[in-house]
């Protein structure tokens, strides 16, 4: 069995997360837009950007600070993994920062969450979308990445634009990794 361990992994895996992502978009671009999304303009996808940052800061913090308190869970294991592998491999931070959130946002909200609207509802969609991605991320703050998987998925369907998610997406993480840097 092949063994790749350190510097070498870890550029294997921002290198194959460039591609993979490039290759989704490249994927959504060829499938065209889906029932709910329409061609908006910049001044619109920022203004939703703006608003899905600021609520997904809002959410992971004051949400973890009550998930801290009601089931005395410790700060995310995910987040702490991923700051401490950017510290060692700052490289890393490309598939972190940018190919990460984009790739789940293709994956759970254009992918399931979309699909999932018409035999189900917007809210089942919604919901089963949001449990799948909280799954994903193996952390004790489960709660915390439902709610991310709802915003994100509510912020994709009013903005019409899955990018838009994406962006909020980077952003919020971005802000998250820095907060928790200092």
């Amino acid at each position: 069995m092949l063994s790749i361990t350190g510097t070498s992994y870890f550029i294997i895996v921002t290198l194959g997360a460039v591609l993979a992502c490039g290759l989704m978009i490249y994927l959504v671009k060829l499938s065209g837009p889906n029932n709910f999304e329409e061609k908006t303009t910049l001044n619109h996808d920022l203004q939703w950007i703006i608003l899905g940052t600021v609520g997904a800061i809002i959410i992971q913090f004051g949400i973890g600070f009550l998930d801290s308190l009601l089931f005395h869970s410790t700060s995310s294991q995910n987040t702490i993994q991923l700051l401490l592998m950017v510290k060692a491999y700052p490289y890393y931070f490309i598939y972190v920062m940018i190919a990460a959130p984009i790739m789940e946002e293709i994956i759970f909200r254009r992918v399931f969450f979309a699909n999932l609207i018409k035999p189900t509802n917007i809210y089942i969609a919604g919901i089963i979308s949001a449990c799948l991605f909280a799954f994903m991320h193996q952390d004790t703050r489960f709660f915390v990445y439902v709610l991310m998987g709802l915003w994100f998925s509510f912020i994709y369907y009013k903005s019409k634009n899955i990018y838009v998610s994406a962006g909020s997406h980077i952003l919020m993480n971005a802000f998250v990794l820095t907060m928790t840097m200092m």
